[in-house]
């Protein structure tokens, strides 16, 4: 009887270690994760795990880095992924600086996830972004603002700066990070009272420029067009004096001696001669 009991004692404490040592032993990959399997003793085991429950040994532990896409918010105003005023200044070609708010959808490249684990000595992926990342990310970008003047930040071809921004960084973090930037974006700007004044100052003086230079375009045009029938006019007058010309010179061609003959004798034979007589002009018509 009391051997019984023992062996059922010892049989529930070994089911209990066992379950407490699965519960301690599994650890779950959230979707859109990829872990990095390292032991407490020795480091980076070189292993990886996809989504999902695994049981690992007690003495080793996982790393989270994340696969999919994940976005940075660094904005004004509260939201998701901002917990405030967030937003920060950024240099121009036209040595002004204004304030941004920026997303950035990111992802850790699966096949160097050891290799930044190993780099970043133990550090996680959010680790690594809120630690490191973010320090730098403000001035990268910057780095690629300082090509552009105020007005293209402000009001300018922003998806061309866009491109530039999401390829430098994706090279950038790429190296320094095991990163991949899907995509950066200038989504605001922020300028202060005085900046305001001074875009809007600019706004004012491209805005007549324009004009100028549409007026300019519409008086050349005028002036073009004034030419152009001033040269149609020209030719319509001498192609019509070459064709008088030419119409009495066939005309002169045309009148022989013989024509002139012809129509003195008609003019004779319908009115006969007309003769001057003497000092007085006294007519005579000789039939």
């Amino acid at each position: 009887m009391k051997k019984g009991l023992l062996g059922g004692i010892t049989l529930g404490v070994i089911i209990v270690v066992t379950i407490l040592c699965a519960i301690i032993c599994i650890e779950r990959v959230p979707v859109g994760y990829e872990g990095v399997v390292y032991s407490m003793n020795g480091g980076a085991t070189g292993e990886t795990i996809g989504q999902g429950w695994h049981l690992v040994a007690p003495t080793k532990k996982i790393k989270l880095f994340t696969i999919g896409n994940e976005q940075m918010v660094l904005t004004k105003d509260k939201r998701e992924g901002s917990k405030g005023d967030d937003s920060f200044r950024v240099s121009t070609s036209d040595d002004a600086t204004i304030a941004i708010s920026f997303q950035m959808s990111y992802r850790f490249n699966s096949e160097n996830l050891v290799d930044t684990y190993k780099k970043f000595k133990g550090m996680n992926g959010e680790d690594i972004v809120e630690r490191r990342v973010k320090a730098v990310m403000k001035s990268k970008v910057s780095e690629v603002t300082t090509d552009y003047s105020l007005m293209d930040i402000y009001s300018g071809n922003r998806s061309e700066i866009n491109n530039k921004i999401t390829e430098y960084l994706d090279k950038e973090f790429g190296e320094s990070y095991g990163m991949e930037v899907l995509d950066a974006s200038i989504i605001d700007v922020h300028p202060d009272k005085q900046l305001r004044q001074t875009i809007n100052n600019r706004v004012e003086a491209l805005q007549k420029k324009q004009q100028a230079q549409a007026e300019q375009e519409t008086a050349k045009v005028e002036a073009q067009t004034a030419l152009i029938k001033a040269q149609n006019e020209a030719e319509i007058a001498i192609t019509k004096a070459k064709a008088e010309a030419e119409a009495n010179k066939v005309k002169a061609a045309s009148i022989t001696p013989e024509l002139i003959q012809m129509k003195e004798a008609e003019a004779r034979y319908k009115h006969g001669w007309i003769t001057v007589q003497g000092a007085d002009t006294t007519v005579v018509k000789d039939k």
